[in-house]
């Protein structure tokens, strides 16, 4: 209960940047590196063309790949700019979900050694998890991210056959 109360406190005290609209990429590699900002532009770029379903090669390589250099810092990200009950949403949940996959797909690719410790990603999935969500598959990828961020072995191919094993 207390994990709980800490994690309602955090979403409450951040602001809410889901308004703001980017008006041209700003994505590089170097973007998601930035202590100051805890990589809330790179983050926040990524969960919005998430949501629109603009993913292809390109998109891919530019804006999603460089959030393996993240670690937890994006569920930090994330509560920076979802608040509480925007981040229980299904198309904010589902684009949360992959970036916290690509951002623990390889500990050695982690910039900032505190990153390297699931600890907030750990808080937002059990708060996720804990919340009712009607989407049976969002409920079956936070119990593979549960299992992946420890050990920062997630990817798409491996949660592939996490939701198709016998």
């Amino acid at each position: 209960m207390r994990v709980f109360g800490l994690l309602c406190l955090v979403l409450i005290s951040t602001p809410n940047l889901e308004a703001q609209k980017l008006s041209q990429p700003t994505q590089t590699a170097d973007a998601c590196e930035t202590n100051e900002d805890y990589a809330i532009p790179a983050v926040n770029e990524a969960l919005q063309l998430l949501k629109r379903g603009v993913v292809d090669l390109a998109v891919e390589r530019m804006y999603i790949r460089p959030l393996s250099t993240l670690g937890d810092r994006v569920s930090i990200a994330a509560l920076k700019i979802y608040s509480a009950d925007e981040i229980l949403q299904t198309e904010n949940a589902q684009a949360y979900l992959t970036v916290v996959r690509n951002a623990f797909s390889s500990r050695s690719s982690v910039v900032a050694k505190p990153d390297q410790i699931p600890k907030v990603t750990s808080l937002v999935l059990n708060y996720l998890k804990g919340k009712e969500i009607s989407n049976a598959g969002i409920e079956k990828r936070i119990s593979y991210l549960e299992q992946c961020v420890k050990d920062f072995s997630c990817s798409s191919q491996s949660e592939y056959d996490f939701f198709h094993k016998p």
